[in-house]
């Protein structure tokens, strides 16, 4: 079973580099959203489409979907576009897939990078816990307390010995179809070695569709225990990894509840921040890296958190 790795405290290269992505993004954000609300009712071609029912829906590019066009899809879109701006950054060569639901207005934007499965390293350990509690859900299963505090730990501190657990008793790859099917994903897939539920592939608007799928399908319990568990998500996880980055960035904004994921695999570090956050869950926010492992952890950590600054800040602040 994949372990993920622990912190490594590589500075990474230019701080400088940074600064000027974290100062673009918020700024690419700020006028974005103004100037899409000023068009408001200006239909462009391929950017807007309805559909609010199935948020995995969504193709590639910069995309709001929904009811209308509304401030609220402004906003949305804006939020998905501020972090397309570091797909272009150069360097360093990385993918930031992204994609971000308003659940009160229904609108959905997805990132150009959106809908590109990306190796899932712990957040597929929210997958798997979902679709066991289905599984028990609908009488296939029968959780045991042991089972249900490895759901908690694999959840809260990102545990790989509760996950291997988790995976080995209830058919590792198999969890991973069920939500398939449950949330119905278009671009998740089982890992091609299946025991290295780190390289189960998901892209953002996918990690969308299980959040919806949990806070709409599960039993009022289960979504507690869920919920319960990614808003008590702890600062360092398991592995002795610093969790606070993202949507889980210290200080730690009120109501958030999230599954991060880190892992190194060759020349590739995988980071991601993905959760619910807002007044009442109102928006899920699925935000996904992959960098080169030389930029290190440090400094992937400053880029993720800047990403998702200015996802919030397209969000007028409501993000948080």
């Amino acid at each position: 079973m994949r372990q993920e790795p622990p912190a490594r405290r590589t500075a990474g290269r230019g701080r400088r580099w940074f600064l000027l992505c974290f100062a673009t993004v918020l700024a690419v954000a700020t006028v974005g959203a103004s100037v899409l609300i000023v068009q408001r009712g200006q239909r462009a071609s391929g950017e807007y489409y309805y559909a609010a029912t199935d948020p995995t829906a969504a193709g590639t590019g910069t995309t709001a979907t929904g009811t209308g066009l509304t401030a609220e899809a402004d906003a949305v879109r804006a939020a998905a576009a501020s972090v397309d701006v570091l797909n272009a950054a150069q360097p360093p060569v990385a993918a930031y897939g992204v994609a971000v639901l308003d659940r009160v207005s229904g609108q959905l934007g997805v990132g150009s990078q959106g809908a590109t499965p990306l190796f899932s390293a712990s957040v597929v350990k929210l997958f798997t816990s979902v679709a066991i509690l289905h599984r028990a859900e609908t009488g296939g299963t029968l959780l045991t307390d042991t089972q249900r505090a490895d759901i908690q730990r694999a959840l809260s501190l990102s545990d790989d010995n509760a996950m291997n657990a988790l995976w080995e008793q209830f058919g590792g790859p198999r969890t991973v179809t069920d939500m398939v099917a449950l949330a119905n994903l278009h671009d998740t897939r089982p890992p091609a070695n299946p025991g290295e539920w780190g390289e189960t592939l998901i892209s953002a608007r996918d990690v969308v569709a299980v959040y919806q799928y949990v806070l709409t399908s599960l039993t009022q319990a289960d979504r507690d225990t869920v919920l319960g568990a990614l808003a008590s998500a702890q600062d360092v996880g398991a592995d002795g990894f610093e969790q606070t980055f993202g949507l889980l960035r210290s200080p730690r904004p009120l109501g958030v509840a999230a599954k991060q994921g880190w892992m190194i695999d060759g020349p590739t570090l995988y980071l991601h921040s993905t959760g619910v956050s807002g007044a009442g869950a109102r928006y899920v926010i699925a935000l996904l890296s992959a960098q080169p492992a030389g930029v290190g952890y440090e400094s992937a950590r400053a880029y993720v958190s800047a990403a998702v600054a200015g996802v919030v800040n397209a969000l007028g602040g409501q993000g948080e």
